[in-house]
Protein backbone atom coordinates (compact mmCIF):
# COMPACT_ATOMS: atom_id res chain seq x y z
CA UNK A 1 0.00 0.00 0.00
CA UNK A 2 2.98 2.26 0.53
CA UNK A 3 4.03 1.88 -3.12
CA UNK A 4 3.24 4.80 -5.40
CA UNK A 5 2.02 3.83 -8.87
CA UNK A 6 3.43 5.18 -12.13
CA UNK A 7 0.52 7.62 -12.85
CA UNK A 8 0.96 9.12 -9.39
CA UNK A 9 4.72 9.53 -9.87
CA UNK A 10 4.10 11.21 -13.24
CA UNK A 11 1.56 13.56 -11.65
CA UNK A 12 4.09 14.51 -8.95
CA UNK A 13 6.69 15.19 -11.67
CA UNK A 14 4.29 17.49 -13.55
CA UNK A 15 3.69 19.51 -10.36
CA UNK A 16 7.43 19.81 -9.78
CA UNK A 17 7.92 21.03 -13.35
CA UNK A 18 5.49 23.88 -12.57
CA UNK A 19 7.30 24.68 -9.29
CA UNK A 20 4.44 23.32 -7.18
CA UNK A 21 5.30 21.19 -4.15
CA UNK A 22 3.82 17.73 -4.92
CA UNK A 23 2.91 17.24 -1.25
CA UNK A 24 0.14 19.83 -1.77
CA UNK A 25 -1.69 17.24 -3.87
CA UNK A 26 -1.34 14.71 -1.04
CA UNK A 27 -2.92 17.03 1.50
CA UNK A 28 -5.56 18.23 -0.98
CA UNK A 29 -6.74 14.63 -1.41
CA UNK A 30 -7.24 14.26 2.34
CA UNK A 31 -8.91 17.66 2.67
CA UNK A 32 -11.35 17.15 -0.21
CA UNK A 33 -12.15 13.55 0.79
CA UNK A 34 -12.97 14.51 4.39
CA UNK A 35 -15.06 17.51 3.32
CA UNK A 36 -17.09 15.49 0.79
CA UNK A 37 -17.85 12.76 3.36
CA UNK A 38 -18.98 15.34 5.94
CA UNK A 39 -21.07 17.33 3.46
CA UNK A 40 -23.01 14.40 2.01
CA UNK A 41 -23.07 12.46 5.27
CA UNK A 42 -24.72 15.44 6.99
CA UNK A 43 -27.30 15.84 4.22
CA UNK A 44 -28.16 12.13 4.48
CA UNK A 45 -29.38 12.74 8.06
CA UNK A 46 -31.99 15.32 7.01
CA UNK A 47 -35.63 14.48 7.72
CA UNK A 48 -38.89 16.32 8.25
CA UNK A 49 -38.54 18.57 11.32
CA UNK A 50 -41.37 19.07 13.82
CA UNK A 51 -41.88 22.62 12.55
CA UNK A 52 -42.78 21.45 9.00
CA UNK A 53 -46.09 20.09 7.76
CA UNK A 54 -46.12 16.56 6.29
CA UNK A 55 -45.01 16.24 2.67
CA UNK A 56 -47.75 17.22 0.20
CA UNK A 57 -48.06 15.10 -3.00
CA UNK A 58 -49.39 18.20 -4.77
CA UNK A 59 -46.22 20.14 -4.00
CA UNK A 60 -44.00 20.52 -7.13
CA UNK A 61 -41.02 19.66 -4.89
CA UNK A 62 -42.68 16.48 -3.59
CA UNK A 63 -40.54 13.36 -3.19
CA UNK A 64 -42.27 10.04 -2.19
CA UNK A 65 -39.34 9.29 0.14
CA UNK A 66 -40.40 12.27 2.29
CA UNK A 67 -43.47 10.31 3.42
CA UNK A 68 -41.28 7.72 5.15
CA UNK A 69 -40.70 9.93 8.18
CA UNK A 70 -37.46 10.49 9.99
CA UNK A 71 -34.75 7.94 10.53
CA UNK A 72 -34.75 5.81 13.67
CA UNK A 73 -31.03 6.48 14.13
CA UNK A 74 -29.49 6.41 17.58
CA UNK A 75 -29.72 9.71 19.46
CA UNK A 76 -26.74 10.38 21.70
CA UNK A 77 -27.76 12.12 24.93
CA UNK A 78 -25.61 14.07 27.42
CA UNK A 79 -24.57 11.02 29.44
CA UNK A 80 -23.48 9.27 26.23
CA UNK A 81 -21.34 12.28 25.29
CA UNK A 82 -19.58 12.14 28.68
CA UNK A 83 -18.73 8.46 28.11
CA UNK A 84 -17.47 8.80 24.52
CA UNK A 85 -13.85 9.74 25.43
CA UNK A 86 -13.72 6.95 28.02
CA UNK A 87 -15.05 4.32 25.60
CA UNK A 88 -12.76 5.56 22.83
CA UNK A 89 -9.76 5.45 25.15
CA UNK A 90 -10.54 1.88 26.29
CA UNK A 91 -10.84 0.64 22.71
CA UNK A 92 -7.64 2.42 21.66
CA UNK A 93 -5.59 1.11 24.60
CA UNK A 94 -6.98 -2.38 24.04
CA UNK A 95 -5.89 -2.31 20.40
CA UNK A 96 -2.48 -0.95 21.42
CA UNK A 97 -1.84 -3.86 23.79
CA UNK A 98 -3.00 -6.38 21.18
CA UNK A 99 -0.41 -4.94 18.78
CA UNK A 100 2.27 -5.24 21.45
CA UNK A 101 1.36 -8.82 22.44
CA UNK A 102 0.33 -10.41 19.11
CA UNK A 103 1.77 -10.59 15.63
CA UNK A 104 0.25 -7.71 13.69
CA UNK A 105 -0.49 -9.89 10.65
CA UNK A 106 -3.09 -11.87 12.65
CA UNK A 107 -4.73 -8.65 13.88
CA UNK A 108 -4.77 -7.27 10.35
CA UNK A 109 -6.16 -10.54 8.99
CA UNK A 110 -9.06 -10.47 11.45
CA UNK A 111 -9.79 -6.74 11.02
CA UNK A 112 -9.52 -6.89 7.22
CA UNK A 113 -11.95 -9.84 7.14
CA UNK A 114 -14.37 -7.89 9.37
CA UNK A 115 -14.05 -4.71 7.29
CA UNK A 116 -14.45 -6.70 4.07
CA UNK A 117 -17.76 -8.23 5.20
CA UNK A 118 -19.20 -5.10 6.77
CA UNK A 119 -17.58 -2.92 4.11
CA UNK A 120 -19.85 -4.34 1.40
CA UNK A 121 -22.94 -3.05 3.23
CA UNK A 122 -21.24 0.24 4.19
CA UNK A 123 -20.19 1.01 0.60
CA UNK A 124 -23.58 -0.08 -0.80
CA UNK A 125 -25.45 2.09 1.74
CA UNK A 126 -23.18 5.05 1.07
CA UNK A 127 -23.53 4.75 -2.70
CA UNK A 128 -27.31 4.48 -2.41
CA UNK A 129 -27.56 7.47 -0.07
CA UNK A 130 -25.39 9.68 -2.29
CA UNK A 131 -27.40 8.69 -5.36
CA UNK A 132 -30.61 9.62 -3.52
CA UNK A 133 -29.15 13.02 -2.60
CA UNK A 134 -28.19 13.64 -6.25
CA UNK A 135 -31.65 12.48 -7.36
CA UNK A 136 -33.30 14.99 -5.02
CA UNK A 137 -31.02 17.79 -6.19
CA UNK A 138 -31.68 17.06 -9.87
CA UNK A 139 -35.36 16.12 -9.54
CA UNK A 140 -34.75 12.55 -10.75
CA UNK A 141 -37.29 9.98 -9.57
CA UNK A 142 -36.01 6.60 -8.35
CA UNK A 143 -37.99 3.36 -8.37
CA UNK A 144 -38.96 2.58 -4.77
CA UNK A 145 -40.01 -0.64 -3.00
CA UNK A 146 -41.00 -1.66 0.52
CA UNK A 147 -40.46 -5.03 2.21
CA UNK A 148 -42.54 -5.82 5.30
CA UNK A 149 -42.18 -8.94 7.45
CA UNK A 150 -45.10 -9.79 9.74
CA UNK A 151 -45.04 -12.40 12.49
CA UNK A 152 -48.36 -14.23 12.18
CA UNK A 153 -49.95 -17.16 14.10
CA UNK A 154 -50.93 -20.31 12.22
CA UNK A 155 -54.36 -20.51 10.55
CA UNK A 156 -55.50 -23.11 13.08
CA UNK A 157 -54.66 -20.81 16.01
CA UNK A 158 -56.46 -17.86 14.45
CA UNK A 159 -59.54 -19.96 13.63
CA UNK A 160 -59.68 -21.31 17.17
CA UNK A 161 -59.40 -17.80 18.65
CA UNK A 162 -62.29 -16.57 16.50
CA UNK A 163 -64.65 -19.45 17.36
CA UNK A 164 -63.96 -19.93 21.03
CA UNK A 165 -65.06 -16.96 23.17
CA UNK A 166 -63.20 -18.29 26.18
CA UNK A 167 -60.00 -18.38 24.16
CA UNK A 168 -60.77 -14.83 23.05
CA UNK A 169 -60.93 -13.69 26.66
CA UNK A 170 -57.74 -15.59 27.35
CA UNK A 171 -56.14 -13.87 24.36
CA UNK A 172 -57.05 -10.47 25.83
CA UNK A 173 -55.36 -11.44 29.07
CA UNK A 174 -52.28 -12.54 27.14
CA UNK A 175 -52.23 -9.24 25.26
CA UNK A 176 -52.49 -7.22 28.47
CA UNK A 177 -49.67 -9.32 29.94
CA UNK A 178 -47.61 -8.73 26.79
CA UNK A 179 -48.20 -4.97 26.98
CA UNK A 180 -47.20 -4.91 30.65
CA UNK A 181 -43.93 -6.71 29.83
CA UNK A 182 -43.26 -4.49 26.80
CA UNK A 183 -43.61 -1.43 29.02
CA UNK A 184 -40.66 -2.72 31.06
CA UNK A 185 -38.45 -3.01 27.98
CA UNK A 186 -36.21 0.03 27.52
CA UNK A 187 -36.51 0.75 23.81
CA UNK A 188 -33.48 3.00 23.67
CA UNK A 189 -31.03 2.21 26.47
CA UNK A 190 -28.32 4.76 27.13
CA UNK A 191 -24.65 3.87 26.78
CA UNK A 192 -24.38 3.77 30.58
CA UNK A 193 -27.27 1.30 30.84
CA UNK A 194 -25.84 -0.87 28.05
CA UNK A 195 -22.61 -1.24 30.01
CA UNK A 196 -24.46 -2.32 33.18
CA UNK A 197 -24.59 -6.17 33.28
CA UNK A 198 -27.50 -6.16 35.76
CA UNK A 199 -29.56 -3.96 33.42
CA UNK A 200 -28.73 -6.15 30.39
CA UNK A 201 -29.67 -9.31 32.31
CA UNK A 202 -33.00 -7.83 33.51
CA UNK A 203 -33.91 -6.81 29.94
CA UNK A 204 -32.98 -10.29 28.70
CA UNK A 205 -35.27 -11.90 31.31
CA UNK A 206 -38.19 -9.70 30.24
CA UNK A 207 -37.57 -10.51 26.55
CA UNK A 208 -37.50 -14.24 27.44
CA UNK A 209 -40.88 -13.96 29.19
CA UNK A 210 -42.37 -12.18 26.16
CA UNK A 211 -41.06 -14.88 23.80
CA UNK A 212 -42.90 -17.57 25.81
CA UNK A 213 -46.30 -15.93 25.18
CA UNK A 214 -48.39 -17.14 22.19
CA UNK A 215 -47.68 -15.19 18.99
CA UNK A 216 -50.01 -12.51 17.65
CA UNK A 217 -50.08 -10.77 14.26
CA UNK A 218 -47.31 -8.23 14.54
CA UNK A 219 -45.12 -6.28 12.14
CA UNK A 220 -41.55 -7.18 13.06
CA UNK A 221 -39.55 -5.53 10.28
CA UNK A 222 -40.08 -2.99 7.53
CA UNK A 223 -37.58 -1.56 5.05
CA UNK A 224 -37.67 0.78 2.09
CA UNK A 225 -35.15 0.55 -0.73
CA UNK A 226 -34.67 2.07 -4.17
CA UNK A 227 -32.99 1.28 -7.46
CA UNK A 228 -29.94 3.20 -6.17
CA UNK A 229 -29.62 0.72 -3.26
CA UNK A 230 -29.78 -2.25 -5.65
CA UNK A 231 -27.14 -0.74 -7.91
CA UNK A 232 -24.89 -0.06 -4.91
CA UNK A 233 -24.47 -3.74 -3.96
CA UNK A 234 -22.50 -4.96 -7.04
CA UNK A 235 -20.39 -1.79 -6.98
CA UNK A 236 -19.63 -2.38 -3.29
CA UNK A 237 -18.64 -6.01 -3.94
CA UNK A 238 -16.27 -4.94 -6.72
CA UNK A 239 -14.59 -2.30 -4.51
CA UNK A 240 -14.18 -4.59 -1.48
CA UNK A 241 -12.85 -7.53 -3.52
CA UNK A 242 -10.49 -5.21 -5.41
CA UNK A 243 -9.14 -3.76 -2.15
CA UNK A 244 -8.69 -7.26 -0.65
CA UNK A 245 -6.41 -8.40 -3.49
CA UNK A 246 -4.61 -5.14 -4.32
CA UNK A 247 -4.57 -3.10 -1.05
CA UNK A 248 -4.96 -0.05 -3.27
CA UNK A 249 -5.07 3.15 -1.22
CA UNK A 250 -7.91 4.62 -3.32
CA UNK A 251 -10.16 1.58 -2.78
CA UNK A 252 -9.18 1.55 0.89
CA UNK A 253 -10.20 5.20 1.15
CA UNK A 254 -13.58 4.46 -0.47
CA UNK A 255 -14.25 1.77 2.15
CA UNK A 256 -13.01 3.98 5.02
CA UNK A 257 -15.07 6.94 3.81
CA UNK A 258 -18.12 4.66 3.52
CA UNK A 259 -17.73 3.54 7.12
CA UNK A 260 -17.50 7.17 8.21
CA UNK A 261 -20.58 8.03 6.11
CA UNK A 262 -22.55 5.15 7.66
CA UNK A 263 -21.60 6.11 11.22
CA UNK A 264 -22.65 9.73 10.61
CA UNK A 265 -26.10 8.45 9.65
CA UNK A 266 -26.36 6.06 12.60
CA UNK A 267 -25.08 8.27 15.43
CA UNK A 268 -26.79 11.62 15.83
CA UNK A 269 -26.79 13.90 18.85
CA UNK A 270 -30.01 15.21 20.37
CA UNK A 271 -28.99 18.78 21.25
CA UNK A 272 -26.22 21.36 21.04
CA UNK A 273 -25.52 20.90 24.73
CA UNK A 274 -24.72 17.24 24.02
CA UNK A 275 -22.68 18.36 21.02
CA UNK A 276 -20.48 20.73 23.00
CA UNK A 277 -19.93 18.14 25.75
CA UNK A 278 -18.81 15.70 23.03
CA UNK A 279 -16.46 18.26 21.42
CA UNK A 280 -14.82 19.23 24.72
CA UNK A 281 -14.39 15.62 25.84
CA UNK A 282 -12.88 14.40 22.57
CA UNK A 283 -10.74 17.57 22.31
CA UNK A 284 -9.02 16.54 25.57
CA UNK A 285 -8.98 12.87 24.55
CA UNK A 286 -7.16 13.57 21.28
CA UNK A 287 -4.54 15.81 22.92
CA UNK A 288 -3.77 13.22 25.61
CA UNK A 289 -3.42 10.23 23.29
CA UNK A 290 -1.30 12.05 20.70
CA UNK A 291 0.94 14.26 22.87
CA UNK A 292 0.78 12.33 26.15
CA UNK A 293 1.31 8.79 24.84
CA UNK A 294 2.36 6.92 21.70
CA UNK A 295 -0.87 4.88 21.71
CA UNK A 296 -2.80 6.59 18.91
CA UNK A 297 0.18 7.05 16.58
CA UNK A 298 1.23 3.40 17.07
CA UNK A 299 -2.24 2.04 16.28
CA UNK A 300 -2.71 4.33 13.27
CA UNK A 301 0.71 3.66 11.68
CA UNK A 302 1.03 -0.07 12.48
CA UNK A 303 -2.23 -1.46 11.11
CA UNK A 304 -3.06 -1.40 7.40
CA UNK A 305 -6.86 -1.44 7.70
CA UNK A 306 -9.53 1.05 6.53
CA UNK A 307 -9.75 3.01 9.79
CA UNK A 308 -8.23 6.10 8.19
CA UNK A 309 -7.95 7.99 4.91
CA UNK A 310 -4.52 7.91 3.29
CA UNK A 311 -2.76 9.59 0.39
CA UNK A 312 0.71 8.91 -1.04
CA UNK A 313 3.35 11.43 -0.01
CA UNK A 314 6.30 11.77 -2.47
CA UNK A 315 9.80 11.16 -1.21
CA UNK A 316 12.51 13.81 -0.92
CA UNK A 317 16.28 13.77 -0.86
CA UNK A 318 16.22 13.12 2.89
CA UNK A 319 12.93 11.25 3.28
CA UNK A 320 11.47 8.17 1.59
CA UNK A 321 8.02 8.11 0.05
CA UNK A 322 5.30 7.48 2.63
CA UNK A 323 1.61 7.86 3.37
CA UNK A 324 -0.12 10.90 4.85
CA UNK A 325 -3.18 9.90 6.86
CA UNK A 326 -6.29 11.28 8.53
CA UNK A 327 -8.13 9.18 11.12
CA UNK A 328 -11.82 8.49 10.60
CA UNK A 329 -12.50 9.98 14.04
CA UNK A 330 -11.32 13.35 12.72
CA UNK A 331 -14.14 13.12 10.17
CA UNK A 332 -16.91 11.41 12.16
CA UNK A 333 -16.77 13.55 15.33
CA UNK A 334 -17.02 16.93 13.54
CA UNK A 335 -19.59 15.48 11.12
CA UNK A 336 -21.90 14.41 13.97
CA UNK A 337 -21.88 18.02 15.17
CA UNK A 338 -22.19 19.53 11.67
CA UNK A 339 -25.13 17.25 10.79
CA UNK A 340 -26.92 18.62 13.87
CA UNK A 341 -26.24 22.16 12.59
CA UNK A 342 -27.78 21.25 9.22
CA UNK A 343 -30.89 19.74 10.82
CA UNK A 344 -31.21 22.82 13.02
CA UNK A 345 -31.03 25.05 9.92
CA UNK A 346 -33.86 23.02 8.38
CA UNK A 347 -35.92 23.15 11.59
CA UNK A 348 -35.29 26.90 11.90
CA UNK A 349 -36.35 27.54 8.30
CA UNK A 350 -39.71 25.80 8.74
CA UNK A 351 -40.15 27.53 12.12
CA UNK A 352 -39.90 30.87 10.31
CA UNK A 353 -42.15 29.62 7.48
CA UNK A 354 -45.14 27.97 9.22
CA UNK A 355 -47.77 26.08 7.23
CA UNK A 356 -45.11 24.97 4.75
CA UNK A 357 -45.09 21.32 3.65
CA UNK A 358 -41.77 19.53 4.02
CA UNK A 359 -39.76 18.62 0.95
CA UNK A 360 -36.19 17.34 0.85
CA UNK A 361 -35.85 19.11 -2.51
CA UNK A 362 -36.78 22.53 -1.13
CA UNK A 363 -33.67 24.71 -0.61
CA UNK A 364 -33.27 26.51 2.70
CA UNK A 365 -30.64 28.85 4.24
CA UNK A 366 -27.83 26.99 6.07
CA UNK A 367 -25.97 29.66 8.06
CA UNK A 368 -24.95 27.39 10.96
CA UNK A 369 -23.93 24.44 8.79
CA UNK A 370 -22.07 26.60 6.26
CA UNK A 371 -20.12 28.53 8.90
CA UNK A 372 -19.13 25.30 10.69
CA UNK A 373 -18.22 23.65 7.37
CA UNK A 374 -15.97 26.53 6.34
CA UNK A 375 -14.33 26.51 9.75
CA UNK A 376 -13.77 22.76 9.52
CA UNK A 377 -11.87 23.21 6.25
CA UNK A 378 -9.80 26.07 7.71
CA UNK A 379 -9.03 24.12 10.89
CA UNK A 380 -8.01 21.04 8.91
CA UNK A 381 -5.71 23.17 6.73
CA UNK A 382 -4.11 24.54 9.91
CA UNK A 383 -3.69 20.98 11.22
CA UNK A 384 -1.99 19.86 7.99
CA UNK A 385 0.24 22.95 7.93
CA UNK A 386 1.44 22.42 11.51
CA UNK A 387 1.97 18.71 10.86
CA UNK A 388 3.99 19.47 7.72
CA UNK A 389 6.13 22.15 9.33
CA UNK A 390 6.96 20.24 12.52
CA UNK A 391 7.11 16.82 10.83
CA UNK A 392 5.12 15.28 13.69
CA UNK A 393 1.64 13.84 14.22
CA UNK A 394 -0.95 16.36 15.34
CA UNK A 395 -4.24 15.83 17.24
CA UNK A 396 -6.59 17.15 14.57
CA UNK A 397 -9.43 17.60 17.08
CA UNK A 398 -7.22 20.13 18.88
CA UNK A 399 -7.97 22.48 15.99
CA UNK A 400 -11.27 21.08 14.67
CA UNK A 401 -13.35 21.06 17.88
CA UNK A 402 -12.72 24.71 18.88
CA UNK A 403 -13.05 25.73 15.23
CA UNK A 404 -16.49 24.32 14.50
CA UNK A 405 -17.79 24.90 18.04
CA UNK A 406 -16.66 28.52 17.94
CA UNK A 407 -18.11 29.08 14.45
CA UNK A 408 -21.57 27.96 15.58
CA UNK A 409 -21.41 30.06 18.76
CA UNK A 410 -20.38 33.19 16.80
CA UNK A 411 -23.11 32.61 14.20
CA UNK A 412 -25.74 32.24 16.94
CA UNK A 413 -24.53 35.49 18.57
CA UNK A 414 -24.54 37.45 15.30
CA UNK A 415 -28.03 36.21 14.35
CA UNK A 416 -29.36 36.65 17.90
CA UNK A 417 -30.56 33.03 18.02
CA UNK A 418 -28.44 31.72 20.90
CA UNK A 419 -31.39 30.80 23.14
CA UNK A 420 -33.23 29.09 20.26
CA UNK A 421 -30.10 27.12 19.37
CA UNK A 422 -29.44 26.06 22.97
CA UNK A 423 -33.08 25.05 23.50
CA UNK A 424 -33.21 22.93 20.33
CA UNK A 425 -33.67 19.22 21.06
CA UNK A 426 -34.33 16.30 18.75
CA UNK A 427 -36.41 13.23 19.53
CA UNK A 428 -36.14 10.05 17.50
CA UNK A 429 -39.16 8.54 15.75
CA UNK A 430 -39.18 5.62 18.20
CA UNK A 431 -39.16 8.01 21.16
CA UNK A 432 -42.07 9.93 19.62
CA UNK A 433 -44.05 6.69 19.30
CA UNK A 434 -43.26 5.83 22.90
CA UNK A 435 -44.40 9.29 24.01
CA UNK A 436 -47.68 8.86 22.13
CA UNK A 437 -48.25 5.47 23.77
CA UNK A 438 -47.52 6.93 27.21
CA UNK A 439 -49.90 9.83 26.56
CA UNK A 440 -52.65 7.42 25.42
CA UNK A 441 -52.16 5.26 28.52
CA UNK A 442 -52.24 8.31 30.79
CA UNK A 443 -55.46 9.46 29.07
CA UNK A 444 -57.07 6.04 29.58
CA UNK A 445 -56.08 5.98 33.25
CA UNK A 446 -57.50 9.47 33.72
CA UNK A 447 -60.78 8.42 32.08
CA UNK A 448 -61.01 5.34 34.37
CA UNK A 449 -60.39 7.50 37.45
CA UNK A 450 -63.13 9.91 36.34
CA UNK A 451 -65.52 6.99 35.84
CA UNK A 452 -64.76 5.69 39.34
CA UNK A 453 -65.25 9.17 40.80
CA UNK A 454 -68.59 9.40 38.97
CA UNK A 455 -69.71 6.06 40.43
CA UNK A 456 -68.69 7.15 43.94
CA UNK A 457 -70.53 10.49 43.58
CA UNK A 458 -73.71 8.77 42.35
CA UNK A 459 -73.94 6.41 45.37
CA UNK A 460 -74.69 9.12 48.02
CA UNK A 461 -77.36 10.57 45.69
CA UNK A 462 -79.03 7.14 45.35
CA UNK A 463 -78.89 6.65 49.15
CA UNK A 464 -80.54 10.05 49.79
CA UNK A 465 -83.33 9.24 47.33
CA UNK A 466 -83.95 5.91 49.07
CA UNK A 467 -84.04 7.64 52.49
CA UNK A 468 -86.64 10.22 51.32
CA UNK A 469 -88.84 7.42 49.98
Amino acid sequence: MNNISFPQIRLFEILEEHNVDPVILTYAILLVSASVVIYYGSHATLHRPDTALPADPKDPNFDPADLSGSSSSEKLAEEDAYLMPIMGGCMLVGMYYLIKKLDKKYIEMFLNAYFALSGVFAVATTFGSIMKIFARMTGTKLVRWRITIVENPSYEELDKLKKDSEEEEKNKEIESEREALLDKIVKKPSLKQSLNPFFVYSQFKIASEISKLPPTPEEVWKSYFTSADLLGMPIALAIVVGNWFTSNWILGNVIGASFAFSVIGILTIDSFKTGYIMLIGLFLYDIFFVFGTDVMVTVATTLTVPIKLTAPRPGTATQAASQAMLGLGDIIVPAIFLSLCLRFDSWNYYRKHPNTAYSSRRPFPKPFFNSAMVMYVIALIVTIFVMHVFKAAQPALLYLCPGIGGAVAVTAFVKGEGSILWGYKEISERDKEEQKKEEEKAKKLLEKEKEKEGEVDSKPAEESVAASD
